[in-house]
This record gives structure tokens, C-alpha cells and sequence, in this order.
């Protein structure tokens, strides 16, 4: 479950990092072509008129104007008010005539001959400042007032809806495989631990039988370690299928209610029975007033847990331990469940990456870690805390509150 959500927040991380990087790109890009496709640096007006004289009559514009209007090939006319031409300036031939005022309405507003021009109005008649064919895109565009205000309007959901739709796409897909992915895994866990069990299981009943039939104490001791090797490797079978099915969510657990003082106990006399070596002590302390205390847990689930910090108990102090199983309340009604045990304990490395959010199984870090994975399996299961220490007597302490 948690790798899913993780797996789903870097998914969002980097389609948020996508776009960021995309929206930016965009711009620097725009920029780019702002920089060196810039606008029309049109001859201002007032310029031209500022170095534009008046002699009897007759305009003239100094040599400085004139050159300025040939280096950016352009042109300028100054039109009368009844339409003829009073000056010009590298004005092309096809443009020498008359104008019209319907002439005058078409090129103030789009071209004139093709050619673009900017017009301005002064005292004495019209100034025209224009370019080269081929060498400017004007166009005037015309909106309904309300057209404009729908389009801002309507401009944020366009925005949010594309995002959503950028977030939502690539989840599902994501999604969608690792939900096949998980579905194969867990498949091929369950195919692997069923075709495991049936040669297992005829191990340990020759193995049994032989044990049970032979008068040799080294052939009886022999069968008796393949025996116990084999009971090992069916458990580990089995953490390996339970682990996947808690993992992917593949199994189907329900909860019910259980009586947790009956649970204890019977699940004590299960590993007592199953150990029966001397070298261990087992016992249980139950708070007189948690004796009918029932709460609501997958039983399967909460013994394999608690077998499992048991087993890890045994095998972990060959030289023989005394384990312990307490269930306790504190002042605040909190219900514990508390196993320790008087070995060895474990390293702070391994302690610290225990507690940790992330724990995850891997093959170096030693036969605790499928088990104990899958005791923190459980409880997340359960949403109940749990916690790992290094016990007052040096053995490993697992904590858990049930309520």
C-alpha cells in the first residue's frame, strides 16, 4: 500500500514537473522569437515632422531623416486634405495619384497596395509612414464585447480541465499497470508456493517416518532436522504468499470478533506444542479486567503475526530464552500486546530501520526480516501502532497497540 502511494506521488511529482518545465520552455521560447523577430520599427512621426520644413510652399526633410527612411526601407507622404500628394519621400511609383476618401478609410485600416503603412494626423494634412511589400502581417480583428468576457470567463476551467485531464490520464494508465503487474506477482507467488508445498510435503512425511521407524539415534536425529528444516521452509513459503497478498491487497481478510485472552492462549500452545524444547519458557500475563476483553481482528492474520515474533524468538537464541506475552492497558484505556524476549537482541541499524515507515525485506539483512515484515504488515492492516525495542533484560521487544 505505501508503495503504491509512492509510486503515485512520484507520478504527480513529475507530471507537475512537467509542465512546469513545458510552461517555461514555452516562454523562454516566446521570448526568443519576440527578441529576434521584433516588432516594426516604424519612422516615428513626430521625428519626421521635426526634421520636416516649409519653404515657400514646398516641404523638404534633411539628408539625416531622409537616410534614417532608406536604412529601415521605408517611405513617408504627406496627403492634403483634398487628396493629393504635398511631399513624398522613396515613395514607390505605383503610389504616386489622387486619393480618395474611401482610399484613405481602406489603408488607415489594412494596406495600401499591399504596402503597410502607419498613418498620422497632423495640422496641415495626413502623414503616411510605410514599408516594404512582404514585410509586415496586420490584420484587425473584431469581437462581440461579450465574446470577450465569455472567453475570460471560461479561460480558468479550460486551464484546470486541461491539467486535470494531464494528472488524471497518466494516473489510471499508471495505475492500470501496476494493478496487472501486482496480479502477476501475486499469481506467481501462489503458483511457486503450491508446486513447493506438494514435494515439501513428501519430504516431511518420509522424513517423520523414517524418524519414527529407525532404531539408529543419528538416522533419527538426521530425519528429525530435515523434519524441522522442512516445517522452516514451509513457514517461509507461506510468509512469502501472505506477504504479497498484504502488499498488493490481492487476499480477501475480514475482520471478526475475537475474544483476545482465549487467542493468546491457544496461540502460546501452539508454538509450546510445536517447540518442545526445554532450552525455552513460555509465558502469558493478562490483566485481570482484559480477561472477556473481545475486539474485532483477522484472526489468521494477527496468529501468523504473532507466531511469526515468536519463531523469530527461538531461532534467533540457539543457547535457549524466556519469552514473554503480555496484554496490559495503560490510563488511557489503550490496549497493548507486548512479546519480548531475554536474548541476543538486534543491531540499532536493524532496530532503527524496524521502526521506520519504509522497512522493507531484503535478502542481506538476515533471516528477521520476512517475518517481522509481515508482523508490520498485519498491524498496518489492522491500523494499529507498533513499535520495536531492545528490551530491559537484552532481547527484542514488540509492542503493539490493539485499541
Amino acid at each position: 500500500m505505501k508503495r503504491r502511494m509512492g509510486n503515485r506521488l512520484q507520478l504527480l511529482t513529475g507530471i507537475v514537473l512537467m509542465m512546469t518545465f513545458l510552461f517555461f520552455m514555452d516562454l523562454l521560447i516566446f521570448g526568443l522569437a519576440v527578441i529576434r523577430f521584433h516588432s516594426v520599427d516604424y519612422e516615428k512621426p513626430p521625428e519626421i515632422l521635426t526634421h520636416l520644413s516649409i519653404n515657400n510652399g514646398r516641404y523638404a526633410l534633411d539628408e539625416q531623416e531622409s537616410e534614417s527612411l532608406l536604412k529601415h526601407k521605408q517611405f513617408a507622404m504627406i496627403l492634403g486634405k483634398d487628396g493629393n500628394i504635398l511631399w513624398s519621400e522613396a515613395l514607390p511609383e505605383a503610389l504616386r495619384k489622387t486619393y480618395t476618401l474611401q482610399d484613405v478609410a481602406k489603408f488607415t485600416r489594412y494596406y495600401l497596395e499591399d504596402y503597410p503603412v502607419h498613418t498620422y494626423v497632423f495640422e496641415q494634412g495626413l502623414l503616411v509612414v510605410g514599408g516594404n511589400k512582404d514585410q509586415v502581417w496586420k490584420y484587425t480583428l473584431e469581437f462581440d464585447v461579450n465574446l470577450i468576457n465569455y472567453l475570460v470567463k471560461i479561460f480558468p476551467l479550460l486551464l484546470l480541465s486541461n491539467i486535470v485531464v494531464l494528472v488524471v490520464v497518466p494516473t489510471r494508465i499508471q495505475k492500470r499497470r501496476a494493478k496487472q503487474r501486482e496480479e502477476e506477482r501475486t499469481e506467481w507467488i501462489a503458483g511457486v508456493s503450491h508446486d513447493i508445498r506438494t514435494p515439501l510435503a513428501i519430504v516431511m512425511g518420509n522424513a517423520e517416518m523414517i524418524a519414527a521407524s529407525t532404531r539408529e539415534e543419528e538416522v533419527r536425529q538426521r530425519a528429525k532436522s530435515i523434519e524441522t528444516q522442512g516445517i522452516r521452509l514451509r513457514r517461509l513459503v507461506d510468509n512469502l504468499n501472505l506477504s504479497g497478498k498484504l502488499e498488493f491487497g490481492a487476499g480477501k481478510f475480514e475482520k471478526q470478533k475475537v475474544r483476545i485472552s482465549r487467542f493468546l492462549r491457544k496461540t502460546l500452545t501452539d508454538i509450546m506444542n510445536q517447540t518442545e524444547d526445554e532450552r525455552y519458557r513460555f509465558t502469558l500475563e493478562i490483566e485481570d479486567s482484559l480477561q472477556d476483553l473481545e475486539l474485532y481482528f483477522n484472526e489468521d492474520l494477527v496468529e501468523r503475526a504473532v507466531m511469526n515474533l515468536l519463531h523469530n524468538a527461538i531461532r534467533h537464541n540457539e543457547g535457549g530464552c524466556r519469552i514473554e506475552m503480555k496484554l496490559y492497558q495503560d490510563r488511557k484505556n489503550h490496549v497493548f500486546l507486548e512479546l519480548d524476549d531475554t536474548g541476543t537482541g538486534v543491531s540499532k541499524e536493524l532496530l532503527s530501520r524496524l521502526n521506520s515507515r519504509s522497512y522493507a525485506w531484503e535478502s542481506g539483512i538476515g533471516q528477521h526480516g520476512l517475518g517481522l515484515k509481515i508482523v508490520k504488515q498485519v498491524a498496518d492492516w489492522h491500523r494499529w501502532k507498533l513499535s520495536f525495542a531492545n528490551g530491559e533484560q537484552g532481547g527484542l521487544a514488540c509492542t503493539i497497540r490493539l485499541r
